[in-house]
């Protein structure tokens, strides 16, 4: 029964028919005891968007005798637990109890899936080299042995850091990379890991228009198959960037309103983010400064500085006197270097420039952009192109 429901869940199919089944195993005395029947149940339940009813079985679970009793379920139960935190927002909480996890010792099996998720929770709140040291540290940062457990966790983790640190093109082969490993064990459903819609944002910004707009079509059609309201929800918003036309607001818009249903906290602050640049850009700015302060407000209430800041520094940008002016020609074209990695002096060289010039137009581009270095040009640059 536990196996054939995680295999319905891993397809992507009959979304309610699998939370009936898993609500089944969990109410089932004589399954309590048995780790791996409670640990993919319990997953079961957060991807159905289910947050609540994993929290309150984790927290029976952690009174439990026979789960007090045994390390090995007590890791388990911590990494249920702080996945269920990264998913609802606070990637913050989570990567302290992950990082309590690795320093305490694991196994290998659960090592790798900790790595992957404590990477993912430093790249929600910015600490970048945080989320690089951990993969230094468990040797988890170059080629990857192909038995490796939980190897598309890793593939997802090393995409989104790459990503952050404007590394593009790596990003989007790590993510290939995932969802070819992810295919082949038969796993199409977009909330076990939204690879397409994360590869949609890094092909984007590599200029890999028509692969960011088929994945992104892909992982909603996916995702409305399965039908939990945070899949949707973050394939509607790839769909609507990669599309960059007239329905792309509107897409936002509903985005905005499934991933607030879902309670996906820091998918919503990235969707209203982006929105609010959209209405800004299109001259709408109590509909685009509206939708900022709400993100401000969601970023917040996670606790994740990192986007308050972003988010505050664009709400600021348009208070002045360089409310909603694009970039230049030339600003644009240093712009998309620094993105890609490139070093000022790197920037003169290609562009036939002073590096005083390239300076210059860095210090106006971070300007207009309501961001105060490299690492936010990174993913603001993604709704100004």
């Amino acid at each position: 029964m536990v196996l054939r429901n995680i295999e319905l869940a891993n397809l992507g199919a009959n979304r309610a028919m699998v939370a009936t089944e898993t609500d089944w195993v969990l109410g089932t005395d004589a399954l309590r005891s048995e780790p791996y029947s409670m640990w993919l149940a319990i997953l079961t339940l957060l991807y159905t968007g289910d947050l609540a009813s994993a929290n309150a079985q984790c927290e029976r679970l952690a009174s439990d005798p026979v789960w007090v009793a045994s390390a090995c379920h007590q890791d388990l139960l911590t990494l249920l637990r702080a996945r269920s935190l990264l998913l609802s927002g606070d990637a913050r909480q989570a990567s302290g109890m992950l990082g309590a996890l690795l320093t305490r010792g694991t196994s290998r099996s659960l090592t790798c899936l900790a790595v992957a998720w404590l990477v993912e929770a430093f790249v929600q709140i910015g600490e970048l080299d945080s989320a690089h040291k951990v993969l230094l540290d468990h040797g988890l940062a170059d080629r990857l042995d192909a038995c490796l457990p939980d190897r598309m966790h890793i593939l997802a983790a090393r995409g989104a850091l790459h990503a952050a640190m404007g590394q593009f093109q790596q990003a989007v082969d790590a993510y290939m990379d995932c969802g070819r490993i992810l295919n082949a064990l038969n796993v199409a459903n977009p909330a076990v890991i939204p690879w397409r819609s994360k590869a949609t944002f890094a092909a984007l910004a590599a200029r890999r228009y028509d692969l960011a707009l088929a994945l992104s079509e892909d992982e909603l059609i996916a995702a409305r198959k399965w039908g939990s309201p945070r899949s949707i929800g973050t394939a509607l918003h790839a769909v609507a960037v990669s599309r960059r036309d007239e329905t792309s607001v509107p897409l936002l818009d509903e985005a905005v309103k499934l991933l607030e249903v879902g309670r996906a906290r820091t998918e919503l602050i990235q969707a209203l983010y982006d929105l609010g640049m959209l209405l800004l850009r299109q001259k709408d700015v109590p509909g685009g400064r509206g939708r900022l302060e709400a993100a401000d407000a969601v970023a917040r209430e996670c606790r994740n500085v990192f986007w308050s800041e972003r988010v505050r520094g664009a709400l600021g940008l348009q208070s002045g006197s360089d409310t909603a002016r694009l970039l230049t020609r030339q600003q644009d074209k240093i712009a998309q270097l620094a993105r890609a990695g490139y070093s000022n002096r790197q920037i003169a060289e290609t562009l036939f420039l002073t590096v005083r010039t390239v300076e210059f137009h860095l210090s106006s581009v971070y300007r207009k952009l309501g961001i105060s270095g490299r690492r936010q040009l990174v993913t603001a640059m993604n709704t100004v192109s």
